[in-house]
């Protein structure tokens, strides 16, 4: 009998030592985790304070434990501490990198472009955050300019211009085909050679069409560039486009000259009189925070998107590091490590772009992805974990309900063109 309840009390006993010990495993890691993210914090104020030794060493700490493909915490954590340490001494365990790892994105000068390039490639392919960009906004373009014969896009940071092959592939097939489109792309002065092949692509897949097409590259930033070198033509319908871009501009301390802040470039979007300002933007403040509240949206807007990936690709893919390391990485250490105009990556919210825009006298298009959002469905491929979501202030891309991009359409609050 003794031994028959003995028997019987054995699965029960195991079950709960096996509960305390999945317990324990549990509590270990999270405490884990609480000790990384804590000592990563210590050694971005380290760093910032200019206490190099000190930062170092904690980032050293961190690299010690951090899985190199353990949760997007670690990850994340690891690719900071890297460029923290590079940082402090460039030219010991991280040669030849201090550029690459704290420049920030495409819109700096003094990034390895190609390998960027790349990394957006792959971004636009394997994922639905460049196609919902594009898609989201080409739509609304086309919506907007149905009843107009020439289509003007002024597009800042138009990089590879596949924005406009995607609305190319549009139009093949509907009956809207405007007779002429001029696409004025500006970009970076070291994208002077690219925007040649941009150019001669897409013009060859206007000519397919039968569109009389015409493209003029100009060189700069935009908040430096002047506008009035630009040809307009009153009969044109003017679009003036903006997907992922405007956070580069200056806001609070890195304004050196008021003229090229964030709000005077709005301004000055403005008095061009567009029929029409589409932008998407990164839905995460990164601006204007105390530093502890910068980290953490930094590593919670981040952290989605690496989730994200640890979803769409397996571990050991080479692609994923490329994105994680070279694309979404350089943003991470631009915005922990570097304040005035060395930080290039300064996005904000929906509801703070809403309220620069209507300062500068813009309204938001309300309607406008009430007509499009099924047309937008039926072309991005989203699914568990992705919605399309619209709220009050644009049309959000939601990972896990956490809204990562946000997409809006503006015109003149005063429409003045004929």
């Amino acid at each position: 009998m003794n031994m028959q309840m003995n028997i019987a009390r054995e699965p029960k006993e195991y079950s709960i030592n096996q509960e305390a010990t999945n317990s324990i495993k549990g509590n270990t890691e999270q405490l884990r985790n609480e000790i990384i993210y804590a000592k990563t914090i210590i050694a971005a104020n380290f760093f910032n304070a200019g206490k190099t030794d000190d930062a170092h060493q904690m980032a050293s700490d961190v690299l010690a434990i951090a899985d190199p493909i353990g949760s997007p915490l670690h990850r994340l954590s690891r690719i900071l501490m890297k460029g923290i340490k590079n940082s402090c001494y460039s030219h010991t365990e991280y040669p030849g990198t201090l550029t690459d790892l704290c420049t920030g994105n495409l819109y700096s000068d003094q990034t390895k472009s190609i390998s960027m390039i790349k990394a957006y490639d792959l971004l636009a392919s394997a994922t639905p955050f460049i196609q919902f960009a594009y898609n989201a906004v080409n739509l609304a373009i086309l919506s907007e300019s149905a009843q107009s014969n020439t289509l003007h896009i002024i597009d800042i940071g138009i990089g590879s211009g596949y924005q406009w092959s995607t609305l190319f592939s549009l139009l093949k097939g509907t009956s809207f085909l405007p007779k002429k489109i001029r696409i004025t792309g500006i970009d970076i002065p070291s994208a002077r050679h690219a925007l040649n092949a941009v150019e001669k692509r897409l013009s060859n897949e206007a000519k397919e069409l039968g569109i009389e097409f015409s493209f003029t590259p100009f060189l700069g930033k935009a908040e430096e560039i002047s506008f009035n070198d630009i040809q307009f033509d009153r009969s044109e319908f003017l679009v003036i486009n903006a997907v992922l871009s405007l956070h580069h501009t200056a806001t609070d301390d890195a304004i050196v000259n008021p003229a090229h802040s964030r709000d005077c470039l709005l301004s000055r979007l403005r008095q061009l009189n567009p029929n029409l300002l589409t932008l998407v933007e990164p839905d995460s403040n990164h601006n204007n925070l105390p530093f502890k509240e910068h980290c953490n949206e930094a590593f919670q807007h981040y952290s989605h998107i690496f989730n994200v990936f640890d979803y769409l690709f397996p571990r050991n893919l080479k692609e994923r590091a490329l994105l994680e390391n070279e694309f979404f990485g350089r943003e991470l250490v631009n915005i922990l490590t570097s304040e005035g105009i060395d930080r290039v990556e300064r996005h904000e919210r929906k509801e703070m772009w809403s309220k620069r825009l209507r300062q500068a006298d813009f309204t938001y298009v309300e309607d406008i992805f009430q007509i499009t959002s099924r047309t937008l469905k039926n072309i991005v491929p989203i699914a568990t974990p992705f919605e399309i979501y619209q709220s009050r202030h644009g049309l959000c891309l939601n990972v896990y309900n956490v809204p990562l991009l946000s997409a809006s359409c503006w015109r003149p609050a005063r429409h003045e063109r004929t």
